[in-house]
């Protein structure tokens, strides 16, 4: 858990210095984490990148319009219930109106 939390740190500061090949390459880790490769799931990886990562992408609003680029529609999709984790209705409503406007 640490790890991620630390990870997310430097993902936001990769996003900011718009250093996208770095932003790639923690994306692919997250996504790694939760995938059957790391393990049966669920496992300490997935839920540490879910709960530490994953979880508080939305709150930034800035990233949303990144989504599409950062997520498939299929990855989005499986993403949404950990999305909305700790957004308002209204705000999940929103992350949702805009991935789909903008993909």
């Amino acid at each position: 858990m640490d790890m991620w939390i630390e990870l997310h740190l430097r993902f936001d500061e990769a996003v900011a210095a718009a250093e996208w090949s770095q932003v790639t390459k923690f994306l692919r880790l997250a996504a790694w984490c939760v995938s059957q490769e790391s393990g049966h799931l669920p496992n300490d990886t997935s839920t540490a990148a879910v709960v530490a990562f994953y979880e508080h992408l939305p709150q930034n609003r800035v990233y949303w319009q990144h989504f599409p680029k950062w997520f498939s529609r299929s990855e989005f999709e499986r993403l949404l219930p950990v999305f909305s984790y700790h957004l308002s209705e209204n705000d999940f409503a929103e992350v949702k109106r805009s991935y789909a406007a903008a993909a």
